[in-house]
């Protein structure tokens, strides 16, 4: 596995690359939960719009996430 850090330029040199999902972790600060937003297959319509082939809302407790994240991949994203 190889993790690197990257500026926003590298991110935007990433577009040719197939877009199998997207993970969005946000907390909710009147509950402290988290809430993970996950879309897969993110495809670019109309050259303006990203729409997903599905999407999914979870919320958990910071312990969760791990789990959750895990569970989506494997059920949602990279099931095929």
């Amino acid at each position: 596995m190889k993790i690197e850090e990257i500026r926003v330029r590298d991110r935007i040199r990433a577009r040719g690359l197939k877009n199998e999902g997207l993970i969005e972790i946000s907390q909710d600060p009147k509950t402290g939960n988290f809430i993970l937003i996950v879309g897969k297959g993110v495809h670019k319509r109309w050259l303006l719009f990203n729409f997903p082939e599905g999407m999914w809302r979870a919320e958990c407790s910071r312990e969760e996430v791990l789990d959750v994240v895990k569970d989506f991949l494997t059920e949602k994203i990279l099931k095929d």
